[in-house]
């Protein structure tokens, strides 16, 4: 009876042991097999270092082996130089890409430079080419005659003598062709002397003397300044001679709607009389002086 007691003793033990090694096998082969991320757990997580203060050696060495492990990677030469390979061939594409657009850049900057040089010489020539044109009309003006477009009519102050011998005063009209200067061109005609071809002028003459040259004419504020050569000074008539000549420029001039009155001057000069007779000529004369 007391065997009996005894060994139901002994079996609970050994049931309890047997487990206790099934369970620590178990988790050796775990351990085995899950060595490396066990190992690896433990390191990323530092529990050693939290728990215990420092990390075990067999920890430590185990992740330099690993790393090393990591480290040597068999490749073989063919896989080393495909990857050289490509390296180059992807960095010189790179390359060749970051290139092109940057001499494309400067092409189309050269090429923009070029187009700009062009236009503004373009804009220069034709710059230049209005200059002389405009200089050449000008000169044209200057130098050439002027152009006639139409006729204009003129009115010339002639002088009549009446059969007791009085000396009358006679304008006459004279269809001319158009001139950019009219003023100029009447006391030029008036100089000149009546055409005793035309009917309307058969019995006009003039009284102005002999020689006389207009040497300039200009109107300004309603004054025609006419300027005369040194031959309008001499008149063979006398004072009457003197008066109808000064007569016969004023009113020929102030036929003109801009001219109110004339400044006569004698070789570009202002004198105060005329001849030796004394007309006055100080101050512009006009109709009215008459």
């Amino acid at each position: 009876m007391a065997r009996k007691k005894s060994s139901k003793k002994n079996n609970p033990f050994l049931f309890t042991f047997s487990c206790v090694v099934l369970g620590l096998l178990v988790i050796l082969i775990v351990f085995l097999v899950k060595k490396d991320q066990i190992f690896a757990n433990l390191q990323e997580t530092a529990f050693f270092d939290r728990v215990f203060g420092s990390t075990p050696e067999f920890v430590e060495n185990h992740q330099a082996s690993e790393t090393k492990k990591k480290e040597v990677v068999p490749l073989n030469n063919d896989e080393v130089t495909i990857q050289i390979e490509k390296t180059s061939s992807s960095s010189s594409a790179q390359t060749e890409k970051s290139t092109k657009p940057a001499e494309t850049k400067k092409e189309e900057a050269k090429k923009d430079e070029t187009k700009d040089k062009q236009t503004e010489k373009t804009k220069e020539k034709t710059v230049d080419k209005q200059t002389e044109k405009k200089a050449e009309d000008k000169k044209e003006k200057e130098t050439s005659p002027a152009k006639t477009s139409g006729t204009t009519e003129l009115q010339l102050c002639f002088v009549v003598i009446d059969g007791d011998g009085s000396v009358v005063r006679k304008t006459i009209k004279r269809s001319v062709p158009k001139s950019d200067s009219p003023l100029t061109t009447a006391i030029n005609l008036l100089l000149k002397g009546p055409d005793t071809t035309k009917s309307t002028e058969k019995n006009c003459m003039s009284l102005i003397p002999a020689g006389t040259k207009l040497l300039g004419a200009r109107v300004s504020d309603g004054v025609a300044y006419l300027n005369f050569n040194e031959n309008f000074e001499i008149n063979s008539y006398g004072v009457e001679g003197y008066i109808y000549q000064l007569q016969q420029i004023v009113y020929t001039a102030t036929a003109f709607s801009t001219v109110n009155s004339v400044q006569f001057l004698i070789e570009g000069e202002k004198r105060d009389y005329l001849g030796s007779e004394g007309q006055w000529i100080g101050s512009p004369l006009s109709r009215n002086s008459f």
